[in-house]
C-alpha cells in the first residue's frame, strides 16, 4: 500500500493545480476574439486559492491574474479606448475578486467557528466528550497495532455543588475555567485534556506508563490546590487507568476511571486512586 502524501504534498500539487488553471485560463482569452470575454474566469482560481489556502495566496493569486489579464487587453481592445475606460474595466474586476474574496474569508470564520464548537466546550475550550471518546479509540486502536503503554486520568471536582450554591454559577463557571488551565498548565503538549461534562473532565496520555500517569495527577491534584488557595477552596478526586491490554476498549477505559474517580471520594476525596488494565 503507497503511503499517503503529507500535507505539504497535496498543497504543492493543490497550488500547481490552481497555477496551471490560471494559465489555461489566459491561453483561452488570448485565442479568442476580443468580443469573447473570457477574462472573468480568472476569478475561479482566485477564489478557489483563498478557500483553501487562505488570504495570502489569494492576493497574490489576484495580482497574478490582473497582470495576465491586462496583457491580453491591452493586446486585444481597440487602441482608440479611451485610457479611463481601461482602467474602469480593471477597477470593475478588482471589484468583483475582494468582494468574493471577502465573502469567502467570512463564510471560512464562520465554518472555522462551527467546526469548533462541535468538537470543543464553549465554556472551557477544552475538547468535549464526544471529541474526547473519538480521540481515546483512535489511541486504542493505534495501540492495537503497535502495542504501548496508555493512560486515562479522571478527574472531578469535589463539592462543586456547594461552590455553585455558595457562590452562584458566574463563580462556578470561572472556577471550571480556571480548572481548565491549570489542567493545561500541568500535562505535556501531546496530552489531550477533555471536559466531559459539569465538573468531570479527563486527560487522554498516549505512550505514558503507570509511574508516569501517577506522577502527573499527583502534580494535577497539588497544581489546582496551589491555584485555589483563597475562596472558594477547589480541590478534585482523581481516578487513574493505566492500560496495556491490547483489547481494552473506549468504555471499559472510560468505566474503570469513574470507578478510580468514585473510590478517591470514599476514601476521603482530594487524592488519586489508580487501577490497570
Amino acid at each position: 500500500m503507497a503511503a499517503p502524501m503529507s500535507p505539504e504534498v497535496r498543497r504543492a500539487l493543490r497550488l500547481a493545480g490552481y497555477v496551471a488553471l490560471t494559465l489555461l485560463v489566459y491561453w483561452a482569452n488570448d485565442h479568442t476574439p476580443a468580443e469573447i470575454r473570457l477574462g472573468i474566469l480568472y476569478i475561479v482560481p482566485v477564489l478557489l486559492v483563498t478557500w483553501t489556502d487562505g488570504l495570502a495566496w489569494g492576493l497574490g493569486f489576484a495580482a497574478a491574474t490582473i497582470g495576465l489579464r491586462e496583457i491580453v487587453s491591452w493586446e486585444q481592445l481597440p487602441t482608440e479606448m479611451p485610457l479611463l475606460w481601461r482602467l474602469v474595466n480593471t477597477a470593475s474586476y478588482v471589484v468583483v475578486l475582494g468582494v468574493g474574496m471577502a465573502g469567502l474569508q467570512r463564510l471560512r470564520s464562520i465554518q472555522d467557528q462551527l467546526s469548533h464548537l462541535a468538537t470543543n466546550d464553549p465554556l472551557t475550550g477544552l475538547v468535549n466528550a464526544r471529541s474526547f471518546a473519538a480521540r481515546l479509540t483512535q489511541e486504542l486502536e493505534r495501540n492495537r497495532r503497535y502495542p504501548r503503554p496508555l493512560a486515562l486520568i479522571y478527574l472531578d471536582l469535589d463539592d462543586f455543588k456547594v461552590i455553585n450554591d455558595s457562590h452562584g454559577h458566574q463563580t462556578g463557571d470561572a472556577v471550571l475555567r480556571l480548572v481548565a488551565e491549570a489542567m493545561r498548565s500541568s500535562i505535556r503538549q501531546s496530552d489531550i485534556v477533555g471536559r466531559l461534562g459539569g465538573d468531570e473532565f479527563a486527560v487522554l496520555m498516549p505512550e505514558t506508563d503507570a509511574a508516569l500517569a501517577d506522577q502527573a495527577a499527583q502534580r494535577l491534584a497539588a497544581g489546582l490546590r496551589n491555584r485555589f488557595k483563597g475562596t472558594p477552596t477547589v480541590t478534585a478526586s482523581i481516578g487513574v487507568v493505566s492500560c496495556v491490554a491490547p483489547d481494552a476498549s473506549t468504555d471499559e477505559l472510560l468505566r474503570r476511571a469513574d470507578q478510580a474517580m468514585y473510590e478517591a471520594k470514599r476514601a476521603g476525596k482530594d487524592r488519586v486512586v489508580q487501577v490497570a488494565i
